[in-house]
C-alpha cells in the first residue's frame, strides 16, 4: 500500500509536478518559437522562390513575352507555400488563383521587377499570395512534433531522475526509517549505513542517529540501574517502616493518614479503637488529654520545629495505662504541600518502672507504707499547701527483746503487724509512715489534743494484741510511746516539728515506767529557741 504521506511518494509527486511545470512552460515557449520560426522560414522561402523566377519575370516584362510570364507565375504557384501569384506591367498581365486568395482575404507580397539591363528602372510588379493555411499547418505540425518530443524527453528524464533519486536517496532513507522504526530504544540495536552512503549526508545522519541511540542506551542503563537501586531502597525502607517497633504515620495537615505501619495499627487496636483513616486533627482522638497534645504540637510547628513529649493514650476499662513518647515533624513537599510525620514509642514499661522506683524510694519494702523519704515529702507537701496537722512520732516498746529472743523474722512480723494496725485504725485522711527501725510517724488531720487522743487510742488498742512465737505459750506484747507536735501551732519548720515530737515521745517513754497507761505526750515548744519556731 502506497503511503501518500511518505517521503518517496511526496518527492515523486513533487518531481512529477515540477517536471510537468517545466515541460509545459518549455513546450509553450518552444511552440511559440517554432511557430514564429516557421512563419519566418515561409516568408524567406517565398523570397527565395521569387529570386529564382525573378530573372525570368524581368525578361518577360522586358520582352513583353506572355509565355515567359506564365512560366514564372506557374513556377511560383507550384510551391505549397504560395497559393496565388500575378505579374502586371503596362503591356503584360497574368495571374493564377488570385481570386481564391482574395476570397480568403490574403494580402499579397509585392515584388518589383527590375529592368534586366538598367536595375534602377522598374518594368512590372509580381504579387505573391502566401498559402497561410499550409504554412500555419506546417508550423503547427512542426511545433507539436517538437512539443511531443520535449514531453517524451522530459518524461524519460523525469523517470530516470526519479529512479536515480529513489535508489540513491529515497530508498536508503526509507530503509533507514524502517530500521529506526524497528529499533527498541535502550537496546544494542543500531542502524546499518546504506551502501554507497558512508560519506554522504545520509551516512552522517545514520552515524548521528546511532550516536544518539548509544546515548539513549547509556541513559536507559543508568536509569534502569537507578530504578533498581530505588526499588531496592524502597523495599528496604518499606520493610523497615512496616516492621518498625515504633508506631509511625504520615498524615496530611487536615489529619488524613496517608501511610501507617503495623505497629500503629496494633497500638490503635490495643487502646480499643477501630482502624480508620482519620483520628482527628493531630490524632487527638488517641490521647487522654487531646488539648495538651494539640497545644504542644501546634506551638512547635508554628516555629517550624519538631515536637516531642510524653503523653498518655486513652485506655479502656480495666486496661493498663499506655504512655508514649511522641515525636512529630512537619514536612513540606516541593509542591508546597504540608505533611506531618508522627512516631509513637511505647514507654509504658519505663513509666511503670519509674513508678515502681518511685514507690521503692517513697515506700517501705517490708510494711508497704511510706518510708521516711516519702514521709518527709508528704510533710513538705502539707506545709507548702498550708494544711494544719499533727505529727505523731511512735516508738515501739519491747521490740528489741523480740528480735533478740525470737529473731529478726519475728521482729519483721511485729513491724508488719504494727503497720497493718496503723493503716486500719487511722482515718482515711491520715497517713502512716515507717520512720525507721521500730519508729513510726502518723500524719493526722487534727488541730487539738482531743482528736489526736481518739486516733492514738484506737491504734494503741490494736498494737497491744498478744503475739505467740515458736509455739511459745507465753504471749509477747508490744506497746508504744507517742510524742505529738502540731503544725503550724508549734513550729513551721519540719526538722523542729520532728524534734519536738521526738522530745515528747522520749518523755512519754520515761513516764511509761511509772505510769504504764501513760503512753502519749504532747510537745511543749516553750523550751525551743525562737529561731526553731520560724
Amino acid at each position: 500500500m502506497i503511503n501518500i504521506r511518505g517521503l518517496g511518494f511526496r518527492f515523486a509527486l513533487f518531481l512529477v509536478a515540477a517536471a510537468m511545470l517545466v515541460v509545459l512552460t518549455t513546450a509553450e515557449f518552444f511552440y511559440r518559437a517554432t511557430y514564429e520560426n516557421e512563419l519566418g522560414e515561409a516568408n524567406h522561402d517565398i523570397e527565395e522562390l521569387y529570386r529564382t523566377v525573378g530573372p525570368t519575370a524581368s525578361i518577360a516584362a522586358f520582352l513583353e513575352e506572355e509565355d515567359l510570364a506564365k512560366e514564372a507565375i506557374n513556377g511560383l504557384v507550384k510551391s505549397d507555400k504560395i497559393l496565388a501569384a500575378s505579374i502586371k506591367s503596362d503591356a503584360l498581365y497574368y495571374q493564377l488563383n488570385v481570386t481564391d486568395a482574395i476570397n480568403k482575404n490574403i494580402e499579397p507580397r509585392v515584388f518589383l521587377v527590375r529592368h534586366p539591363f538598367i536595375p534602377e528602372e522598374t518594368l512590372a510588379e509580381v504579387n505573391i499570395y502566401p498559402n497561410f493555411d499550409h504554412i500555419i499547418h506546417q508550423a503547427e505540425k512542426i511545433s507539436n512534433d517538437n512539443s511531443y518530443s520535449l514531453y517524451v524527453e522530459a518524461l524519460v528524464v523525469g523517470i530516470v531522475a526519479l529512479v536515480i533519486t529513489y535508489y540513491i536517496i529515497i530508498s536508503p532513507m526509507l530503509r533507514v526509517g524502517r530500521s529506526l522504526h524497528e529499533i527498541t530504544p535502550g537496546t544494542t540495536q543500531r542502524i546499518a549505513v546504506p551502501e554507497y552512503h558512508t560519506d554522504s549526508e545520509i551516512g552522517a545522519f545514520v552515524h548521528d542517529t546511532n550516536q544518539l541511540l548509544s546515548k539513549v542506551e547509556e541513559q536507559f542503563s543508568q536509569e534502569r540501574q537507578l530504578r533498581e537501586e530505588i526499588e531496592f531502597l524502597e523495599k528496604r525502607f518499606r520493610m523497615l517502616f512496616e516492621n518498625a517497633k515504633s508506631a509511625t504515620v504520615l498524615m496530611t495537615e487536615s489529619g488524613i493518614i496517608e501511610l501507617r505501619n503495623k505497629a500503629f495499627i496494633d497500638l490503635v487496636v490495643k487502646i480499643g479503637l477501630e482502624e480508620k483513616q482519620d483520628y482527628g486533627e493531630l490524632l487527638e482522638e488517641l490521647f487522654e488529654n487531646p488539648a495538651a497534645i494539640k497545644t504542644s504540637l501546634l506551638e512547635a510547628f508554628s516555629r517550624n520545629e519538631f515536637a516531642t513529649g510524653e503523653f498518655k493514650l486513652k485506655s479502656g476499662v480495666n486496661k493498663a495505662a499506655i504512655w508514649v513518647q511522641l515525636i512529630a515533624s512537619p514536612l513540606m513537599t516541593e509542591e508546597g504541600e504540608r505533611f506531618y510525620q508522627i512516631t509513637f514509642n511505647d514507654i509504658s514499661t519505663r513509666k511503670r518502672e519509674l513508678q515502681n522506683l518511685a514507690l521503692q524510694a517513697d515506700f517501705d519494702s517490708l510494711t508497704g507504707i511510706y518510708n521516711r523519704n516519702g514521709g518527709e515529702k508528704l510533710i513538705a507537701k502539707l506545709m507548702n499547701k498550708g494544711h494544719h496537722f499533727a505529727l505523731a512520732l511512735i516508738d515501739l516498746n519491747g521490740f528489741k527483746a523480740v528480735n533478740d529472743i525470737f529473731g529478726h523474722d519475728a521482729g519483721d512480723e511485729v513491724l508488719i503487724f504494727v503497720s497493718e494496725q496503723l493503716r486500719d485504725k487511722i482515718r482515711k485522711v491520715d497517713v502512716a509512715v515507717r520512720w525507721g527501725g521500730d519508729e513510726f510517724v502518723l500524719l493526722l488531720q487534727a488541730e487539738d489534743e482531743k482528736a489526736v487522743e481518739t486516733v492514738i487510742s484506737k491504734v494503741n488498742k490494736g498494737i497491744k494484741q498478744p503475739f505467740y512465737f515458736n509455739d511459745d505459750t507465753t504471749p509477747t506484747v508490744v506497746s508504744m510511746s507517742v510524742g505529738v507536735a502540731f503544725y503550724p501551732r508549734m513550729s513551721r519548720n519540719m526538722n523542729t516539728l520532728i524534734k519536738l515530737a521526738d522530745i515528747a515521745m522520749y518523755k512519754a517513754k520515761q513516764n511509761k515506767v511509772a505510769a504504764p497507761d501513760d503512753y502519749l505526750m504532747f510537745a511543749e515548744p516553750e523550751g525551743l529557741d525562737s529561731s526553731d519556731n520560724q
